[in-house]
């Protein structure tokens, strides 16, 4: 495979392609010791980006030979089975024959290899968008898998399989497998809205228990629900953990002595299996748990966000749950009809746009952190996954530097990337509509979506160009390195990055 940049060797004789070539950099005597580490991290991020593409291709280039296989077996079935089976159990062999026959060239057991089978067959004659884009290199398996799954039921809606398969395939080459699952959830109910009580209903059915041997004395309990129901469920464990280790909602793991463990801490993981277990075994907690306390006055809060015009009956658009996703809109009503409060976003009738949400404090008032939640719905990290109940509010832009505490400058970050921005070279920017601009330590530019685009209009004090801010720098793709002899030794404005090494 060619490769218009160099290769460098490393132990073990690999070659591993970089970009760009030496020549795109100015000499290291005018670099800065900044520059120069940040190049030089840029460059092996870029190998590694690139050593993932090819693997997604040689992946590519296995489903594609799996699919061949079985589509040889099957068409010469004469020459493996039994002349006198009738054509039905002919093929059925034929099958079995050729799963058993990869399954051991490729030492795998075979129900991997059927599923491997399942999988290859699928993406060849149902999702060729989806096959492209692995072939190319810009999705991953796991990808692939995700939208795999998203059509697996949709045998006799080709054109909703299609939709799924094209829309999907685009969105995967900018999001994480979990991020592509969310939109993948989405995008479905929404190309499905007309039947999602009916198909809600019908998966209702499908409820139960199972239970997963796992190794080391250990064992998975998996509980299949409503998602309400199951996010309930969750949401009151996870608050009793956290009063239990004495966090606040939104602190990190705590640690709290354990009554008749015998073990002196536990962590947040722990205490909420702790107490599953415990409640499901027993039907309370031990006595002297501190967790006995807490889960009596735990209630637990879910969060759903229903069109106006759904909650009247007026029509049937899903609802959105929030940390899951769309729901059906007989559960939507159902939710908020025993709702004990109500969050009103008032937009402008005609434009859509965001109204009196913008605060001169530096604490951003209960209505406007609850609006932030139903926008962000997660940190606001490239691909991180912590609920926005479970982080925290960061202004993107200092509000010690005269900046406002309103929605076009507040984001939900995690802890762990709330330190990451402040700390570390990582930084940045509002893009308008909710969309944030990252720049990570190599030069990179990664964009982060809300998870309910809600439309808003600039700040008048904040009305810039955009194209201006970025036209500072070579344009930059995401996920590409920038070319550092085009970075511009200039200080940038107050909606652009900040300099090298902020921290």
């Amino acid at each position: 495979m060619a490769f218009d940049e160099h290769t460098t060797s490393v132990p073990g004789g690999l070659a591993v392609p970089v970009a760009p070539s030496p020549a795109a950099f100015p000499p290291p005597s005018e670099m800065s010791p900044f520059a120069r580490a940040q190049e030089s991290l840029a460059v092996l991020v870029d190998a590694a980006v690139r050593a993932q593409r090819i693997e997604a291709m040689h992946r590519a280039m296995h489903i594609d030979v799996i699919a061949m296989t079985v589509a040889f077996a099957l068409r010469h079935a004469g020459a493996f089975v039994s002349a006198s089976l009738s054509p039905a159990r002919r093929d059925e062999m034929a099958r079995r024959s050729v799963v058993a026959e990869l399954a051991a060239a490729l030492r795998t057991p075979e129900r991997t290899m059927q599923r491997e089978i399942d999988e290859a067959w699928v993406l060849s004659n149902q999702l060729p968008a989806t096959l492209s884009a692995l072939r190319r290199g810009e999705l991953t398996m796991q990808h692939a898998r995700v939208i795999v799954g998203a059509g697996c039921d949709l045998a006799d809606r080709p054109r909703v399989r299609a939709e799924l398969d094209e829309r999907l395939a685009a969105l995967g080459a900018d999001l994480t497998a979990a991020k592509l699952r969310v939109k993948a959830r989405r995008l479905r109910e929404e190309l499905l809205a007309e039947t999602t009580s009916e198909r809600h209903r019908a998966a209702r059915e499908t409820r139960r228990v199972e239970f997963e041997p796992a190794t080391d004395g250990m064992a998975w309990l998996h509980v299949l629900l409503p998602a309400a129901d199951a996010l309930s469920i969750f949401v009151r464990l996870d608050d009793t953990a956290h009063t239990a280790a004495g966090a606040d909602v939104r602190g990190v793991s705590g640690r709290v002595g354990g009554a008749g463990r015998g073990d002196e801490d536990r962590n947040h993981e722990q205490l909420r299996a702790d107490f599953a277990g415990d409640l499901l075994r027993f039907g309370l907690l031990p006595a002297g748990d501190r967790g006995a306390e807490a889960i009596a006055s735990a209630r637990a809060t879910v969060h759903v966000t229903v069109p106006v015009f759904t909650l009247m009956g007026l029509d049937e658009t899903p609802g959105h749950l929030d940390g899951y996703g769309p729901i059906d809109a007989d559960t939507a009503r159902r939710l908020t009809a025993t709702a004990p409060s109500f969050t009103r976003l008032l937009t402008h009738p005609v434009t859509g746009a965001v109204l009196d949400v913008d605060r001169a404090s530096y604490r951003p008032p209960a209505d406007l952190r609850r609006w932030l939640r139903v926008r962000d719905g997660t940190c606001r990290f490239p691909g991180c996954n912590r609920p926005a109940g479970r982080s925290e509010i960061d202004h993107t832009r200092d509000y010690a530097d005269g900046n406002p505490t309103a929605h076009d400058n507040l984001a939900h970050l995690c802890a762990g990337h709330h330190h990451l921005k402040h700390e570390t070279a990582w930084s940045v920017v509002h893009r308008g509509g909710g969309i944030l601009e990252w720049r990570s330590s190599s030069g990179r530019v990664y964009a982060t979506h809300p998870a309910e685009p809600i439309p808003t209009t600039p700040r008048p004090a904040d009305h810039r160009d955009h194209r201006d801010c970025r036209d500072h720098r070579e344009p930059t793709v995401p996920g590409r390195v920038a070319d550092a002899s085009r970075r511009p030794n200039v200080e940038p404005d107050g909606d652009e990055y900040p300099p090298n090494a902020p921290f």
